[in-house]
């Protein structure tokens, strides 16, 4: 995180812990309407006051609409690549990239579902990946293999030499399903638990 947001995310919040208080103070008649109104009244009968006034709420109104439309444009480039062909600009949505992931997860036998989040960032792109592994993997092999997988893929793909990091995050270890038999292997195993000596004839002597 950089200074720019540190510095906005400072801003907001002394904002609105500022208006939080007062207004629990508000609440609870901590503050008293009389001292409100003589300072009101001060700030009315003095231009300079009321100059000083607006030019600070003007600025503060300034900054708000800055910082939304810098979070606004920042997370835009974070959602997609960028990169100049001859021919013009190309931009990749990195929403794409992810639902190429998935496909390669599916591809995995050790993986029953892979789904993951990708950022651009100035260091490179930022891949989380959420994994759900079959019980007999091994994880460790299977993890290193993924990100391995996925890097090169995305490199080949796209063609750039930007740092790809992959990030594996295993949320569950689901156990594979035996095939359910059918009614003809039900029956077909019923009639072996009959007695063995069905078929048999005796002989009375």
């Amino acid at each position: 995180m950089n200074i720019l947001n540190r510095i906005t995310m400072l801003f907001f919040l002394v904002i609105f812990v500022a208006i939080g208080l007062f207004l629990l103070l508000v609440s609870v008649k901590f503050i008293q309407s009389e001292p409100l109104l003589n300072a009101l009244d001060y700030i009315y009968a003095s231009m300079n006051l009321r100059a000083g006034v607006a030019v600070v709420g003007g600025l503060l109104i300034l900054i708000s609409i800055a910082a939304y439309q810098f979070t606004v444009a920042r997370i835009e480039r974070q959602k997609n690549i960028a990169f100049n062909n001859p021919d013009g600009q190309v931009t990749i949505s990195l929403s794409a990239i992810e639902e190429f992931i998935k496909r390669i997860g599916s591809s995995l036998s050790e993986v029953k579902e892979l789904k993951s989040d990708c950022i651009a960032t100035k260091k490179g792109i930022d891949i989380s990946t959420r994994v759900i592994f079959w019980s007999d993997a091994n994880i460790p092999e299977a993890t290193e293999k993924i990100q391995s997988l996925i890097r090169t893929r995305i490199q080949e793909m796209l063609g750039v030499d930007e740092p790809i990091i992959v990030k594996v995050h295993v949320t569950k270890i689901a156990a594979r399903q035996e095939p359910k038999q059918g009614k003809k292997e039900k029956d077909k195993d019923k009639e072996d638990l009959r007695m063995p000596f069905s078929g048999m004839e005796y002989r009375n002597d």
